[in-house]
């Protein structure tokens, strides 16, 4: 075994972190432990988290259901998203007009009525 960053031989041990041991590159000082954990989740379940939020279930509904967080089912439903789905193109310009309101002065200094 040897560090998985600088491939340096010499190492120590250095505790544990949630029950498994941890180990510290003498070399670069860097640390890791053996076993990596698994946390994503297959395609097929976030496929279907995508496909109940596009037939109106709600994030924290769905999260309930998979044993996930919303942020997560956010996270999936953004990638799915971004990968498959094409932002609009805009179809019109916008126009902006600006009011002077020297109207409402002059109309008050005149004697004009408001209706």
């Amino acid at each position: 075994m040897s560090c998985p960053r600088c491939q340096h031989p010499h190492f120590v041990k250095n505790g544990f972190i949630n029950e498994k041991q941890r180990y510290k590159c003498k070399h670069c000082r860097y640390q890791w432990t053996t076993e990596k954990t698994h946390r994503d989740r297959p395609l097929a379940e976030k496929a279907l988290a995508v496909f109940l939020y596009c037939h109106g279930l709600s994030m924290n509904a769905i999260a309930k259901i998979l044993h996930a967080s919303p942020s997560t089912i956010l996270e999936w439903i953004r990638h799915f998203g971004a990968e498959h789905a094409q932002p609009p193109e805009p179809q019109a310009t916008a126009v902006a007009l600006e009011l002077d309101e020297m109207w409402h002065y002059l109309k008050k200094n005149r004697g004009f009525s408001a209706n």
